[in-house]
């Protein structure tokens, strides 16, 4: 009877045991049922969340994306140069613009130093360094600057310093144009001014002076004859003679600039021209008994024909080798050198005359090519100044670098097109000796 009660009670138990887990299980699967179903919406809301997020930052990616190239094509589109470079003064970007005037790559500058292919003729420190030293900015600096191909340009730039949104500086940007085109058109105006002023000059001087020159010589050399050789009256007459000489010969070297260049166009070897110079040189050396100067030749280019007036050229390549051995009175080293003129697809041809002597003061060197500027006691100032007028008579171009106590380098280029710029006079002027400038 008693285990009967006691199986009935253990039963009974059992049973609510049972039912209350059970009911227990329910509730814990509700409620893992309602946490599923509030992760899926969370889910769902994460996954709209981030469409939302992804199609927003599609858009900037896209919007950024727009606004470089327009900004690439806003640098590629303009004419003047844009260099930026960091606080190491590394080039972190170079527009096209600035590809073109420096004649380089912007792939194989990236990264690299800016005075490694950048700087000032004068071997100073580019605009950029010195913008970043100083912490200021450098509007409209004017100066010659040299490329890493040593072609010299004249440039005009702008430096500013680049800023974070705190105003902390973290590089600095130049703007460049080339005025190399401007500068040799005005220097070809004020030759074309002061030539006309010279070529009317001339014609005076043809007519005005030579002719009296020439009677006061003939009579001095007759007044000459009627004293003895031991009467000082006639070392005077010789003083007038060799006077009207002196003055004589300078309204030559005037008529000679001013006279219209007659271009007589063959195809020459560059070279063969130089090694005439070279020789006569070498024969006024010889006679000057100079045996303290080195002539070294350095000819680089191979086929180095063009179309040219060779006795012009060796007129001028003449001059410049005599006043380069003149510069040298105490000895020193003449080079002749030839190249080609870096980036020029036709390969014109540059040809260098470079001295180690006293050199030319800074002041003074963009003057050497003006008609009657001479820094010689005895000379006339219009040497330079045919050089320059044959030289661009052939449609070329010449340079000048000089330091003092250095040495001195003229730097000629050659178009090998035959090119070449031939002032044509009527025959009426030429017999009559009436000059005409005309210019190109």
């Amino acid at each position: 009877m008693t285990e009967n009660v006691f199986a009935k009670d253990f039963s009974k138990n059992r049973d609510v045991d049972l039912v209350a887990a059970f009911h227990l299980f329910n509730q814990y699967t509700q409620r893992l049922e309602e946490a599923y179903n509030q992760l899926q919406n969370r889910v769902k809301e994460i996954d709209r969340e981030m469409a939302y997020t992804n199609a927003c930052l599609k858009d900037k990616v896209e919007e950024l994306d727009s606004l470089t190239k327009y900004l690439n094509s806003l640098l590629s589109s303009i004419h003047s140069g844009v260099i930026a470079v960091n606080l190491r003064g590394e080039v972190t970007m170079l527009n096209k613009a600035a590809e073109k005037i420096l004649n380089l790559d912007a792939s194989g500058v990236m990264g690299k130093r800016v005075e490694s292919f950048f700087q000032s003729s004068d071997g100073s420190k580019p605009l950029l360094l010195l913008a970043l030293e100083s912490g200021k900015n450098c509007i409209d600096v004017e100066r010659k600057i040299e490329t890493n191909k040593r072609v010299l340009k004249w440039i005009e730039s702008s430096v500013s310093l680049i800023k974070d949104v705190n105003e902390n500086t973290i590089g600095a940007v130049e703007v460049f144009r080339d005025l190399s085109e401007i500068r040799e058109l005005e220097m070809r105006l004020r030759n074309a001014d002061k030539l006309a002023a010279i070529g009317a000059m001339a014609a005076c001087i043809a007519h005005e002076i030579r002719n009296p020159l020439n009677s006061i010589e003939g009579f001095s050399a007759l007044l000459a004859r009627d004293f003895e050789d031991s009467d000082p009256r006639k070392k005077l007459v010789r003083n007038i003679i060799q006077g009207t000489k002196n003055l004589n010969k300078t309204v030559t070297e005037l008529l000679i600039f001013a006279r219209p260049l007659r271009l007589k166009l063959r195809n020459n070897s560059i070279s063969n021209i130089l090694d005439k110079t070279l020789f006569f040189v070498a024969e006024d050396m010889r006679q000057r008994g100079l045996t303290n100067i080195l002539i070294r030749k350095d000819y680089t280019v191979d086929t180095d024909f063009l179309q040219c007036d060779s006795e012009k050229l060796h007129q001028a390549f003449l001059n410049l080798c005599l006043n380069a051995v003149q510069s040298m009175a105490c000895g020193g080293c003449l080079t002749i050198f030839t190249r080609l003129v870096e980036g020029n697809v036709q390969g014109n041809i540059q040809v260098g005359i470079s001295d180690t002597g006293t050199g030319i003061k800074k002041e003074v060197v963009h003057k050497i090519f003006d008609p009657f500027f001479t820094t010689k006691q005895e000379g006339t100032g219009l040497g330079l100044a045919i050089v320059s007028r044959i030289i661009e008579a052939h449609n070329g171009k010449i340079y000048v670098e000089s330091m003092e106590d250095r040495g001195t380098t003229f730097y000629i280029n050659l178009p090998r097109n035959g090119n070449c710029h031939t002032d044509v006079f009527n025959d009426a002027y030429l017999k009559n000796e009436t000059l005409i400038p005309q210019f190109v």
